[in-house]
């Protein structure tokens, strides 16, 4: 015996599924990006130049460029920000660290 086809119809229909956004993935990224990036600039200033300080710096850069693949341009300089802010006693020095390490990534004015 066949079925009826008119029980397909009585249920509701779903609603369409969105896409997630790229936001909160953006926004994870960056996150990220300044919690291990408190930790290196900490680091560098507070260590005379050496083998370690050069190492921090790759690494200050490898976070930079996650940035900007997440976040573009915009995402950098939002890191940025939020690396000067977070001790606005050192900023001056932090932005120079950053700006040393993300050479050619952004245009960053000291």
């Amino acid at each position: 015996m066949k079925r009826s086809r008119t029980t397909g119809h009585l249920a509701e229909p779903q609603p369409p599924r969105a896409a997630p956004a790229a936001e909160p993935e953006q926004s994870a990224a960056i996150e990220a990006a300044v919690t291990a990036l408190l930790s290196l600039v900490a680091a560098v200033e507070t260590l005379p130049a050496g083998p370690a300080t050069k190492a921090y710096r790759a690494a200050i850069r490898r976070k930079g460029e996650e940035a900007v693949a997440a976040g573009g341009c915009e995402g950098l300089e939002a890191v940025l920000r939020r690396i000067c802010d977070a001790a606005p006693d050192r900023a001056d020095r932090r932005k120079r660290i950053l700006a040393e390490a993300w050479t050619g990534l952004i245009d960053v004015r000291p």
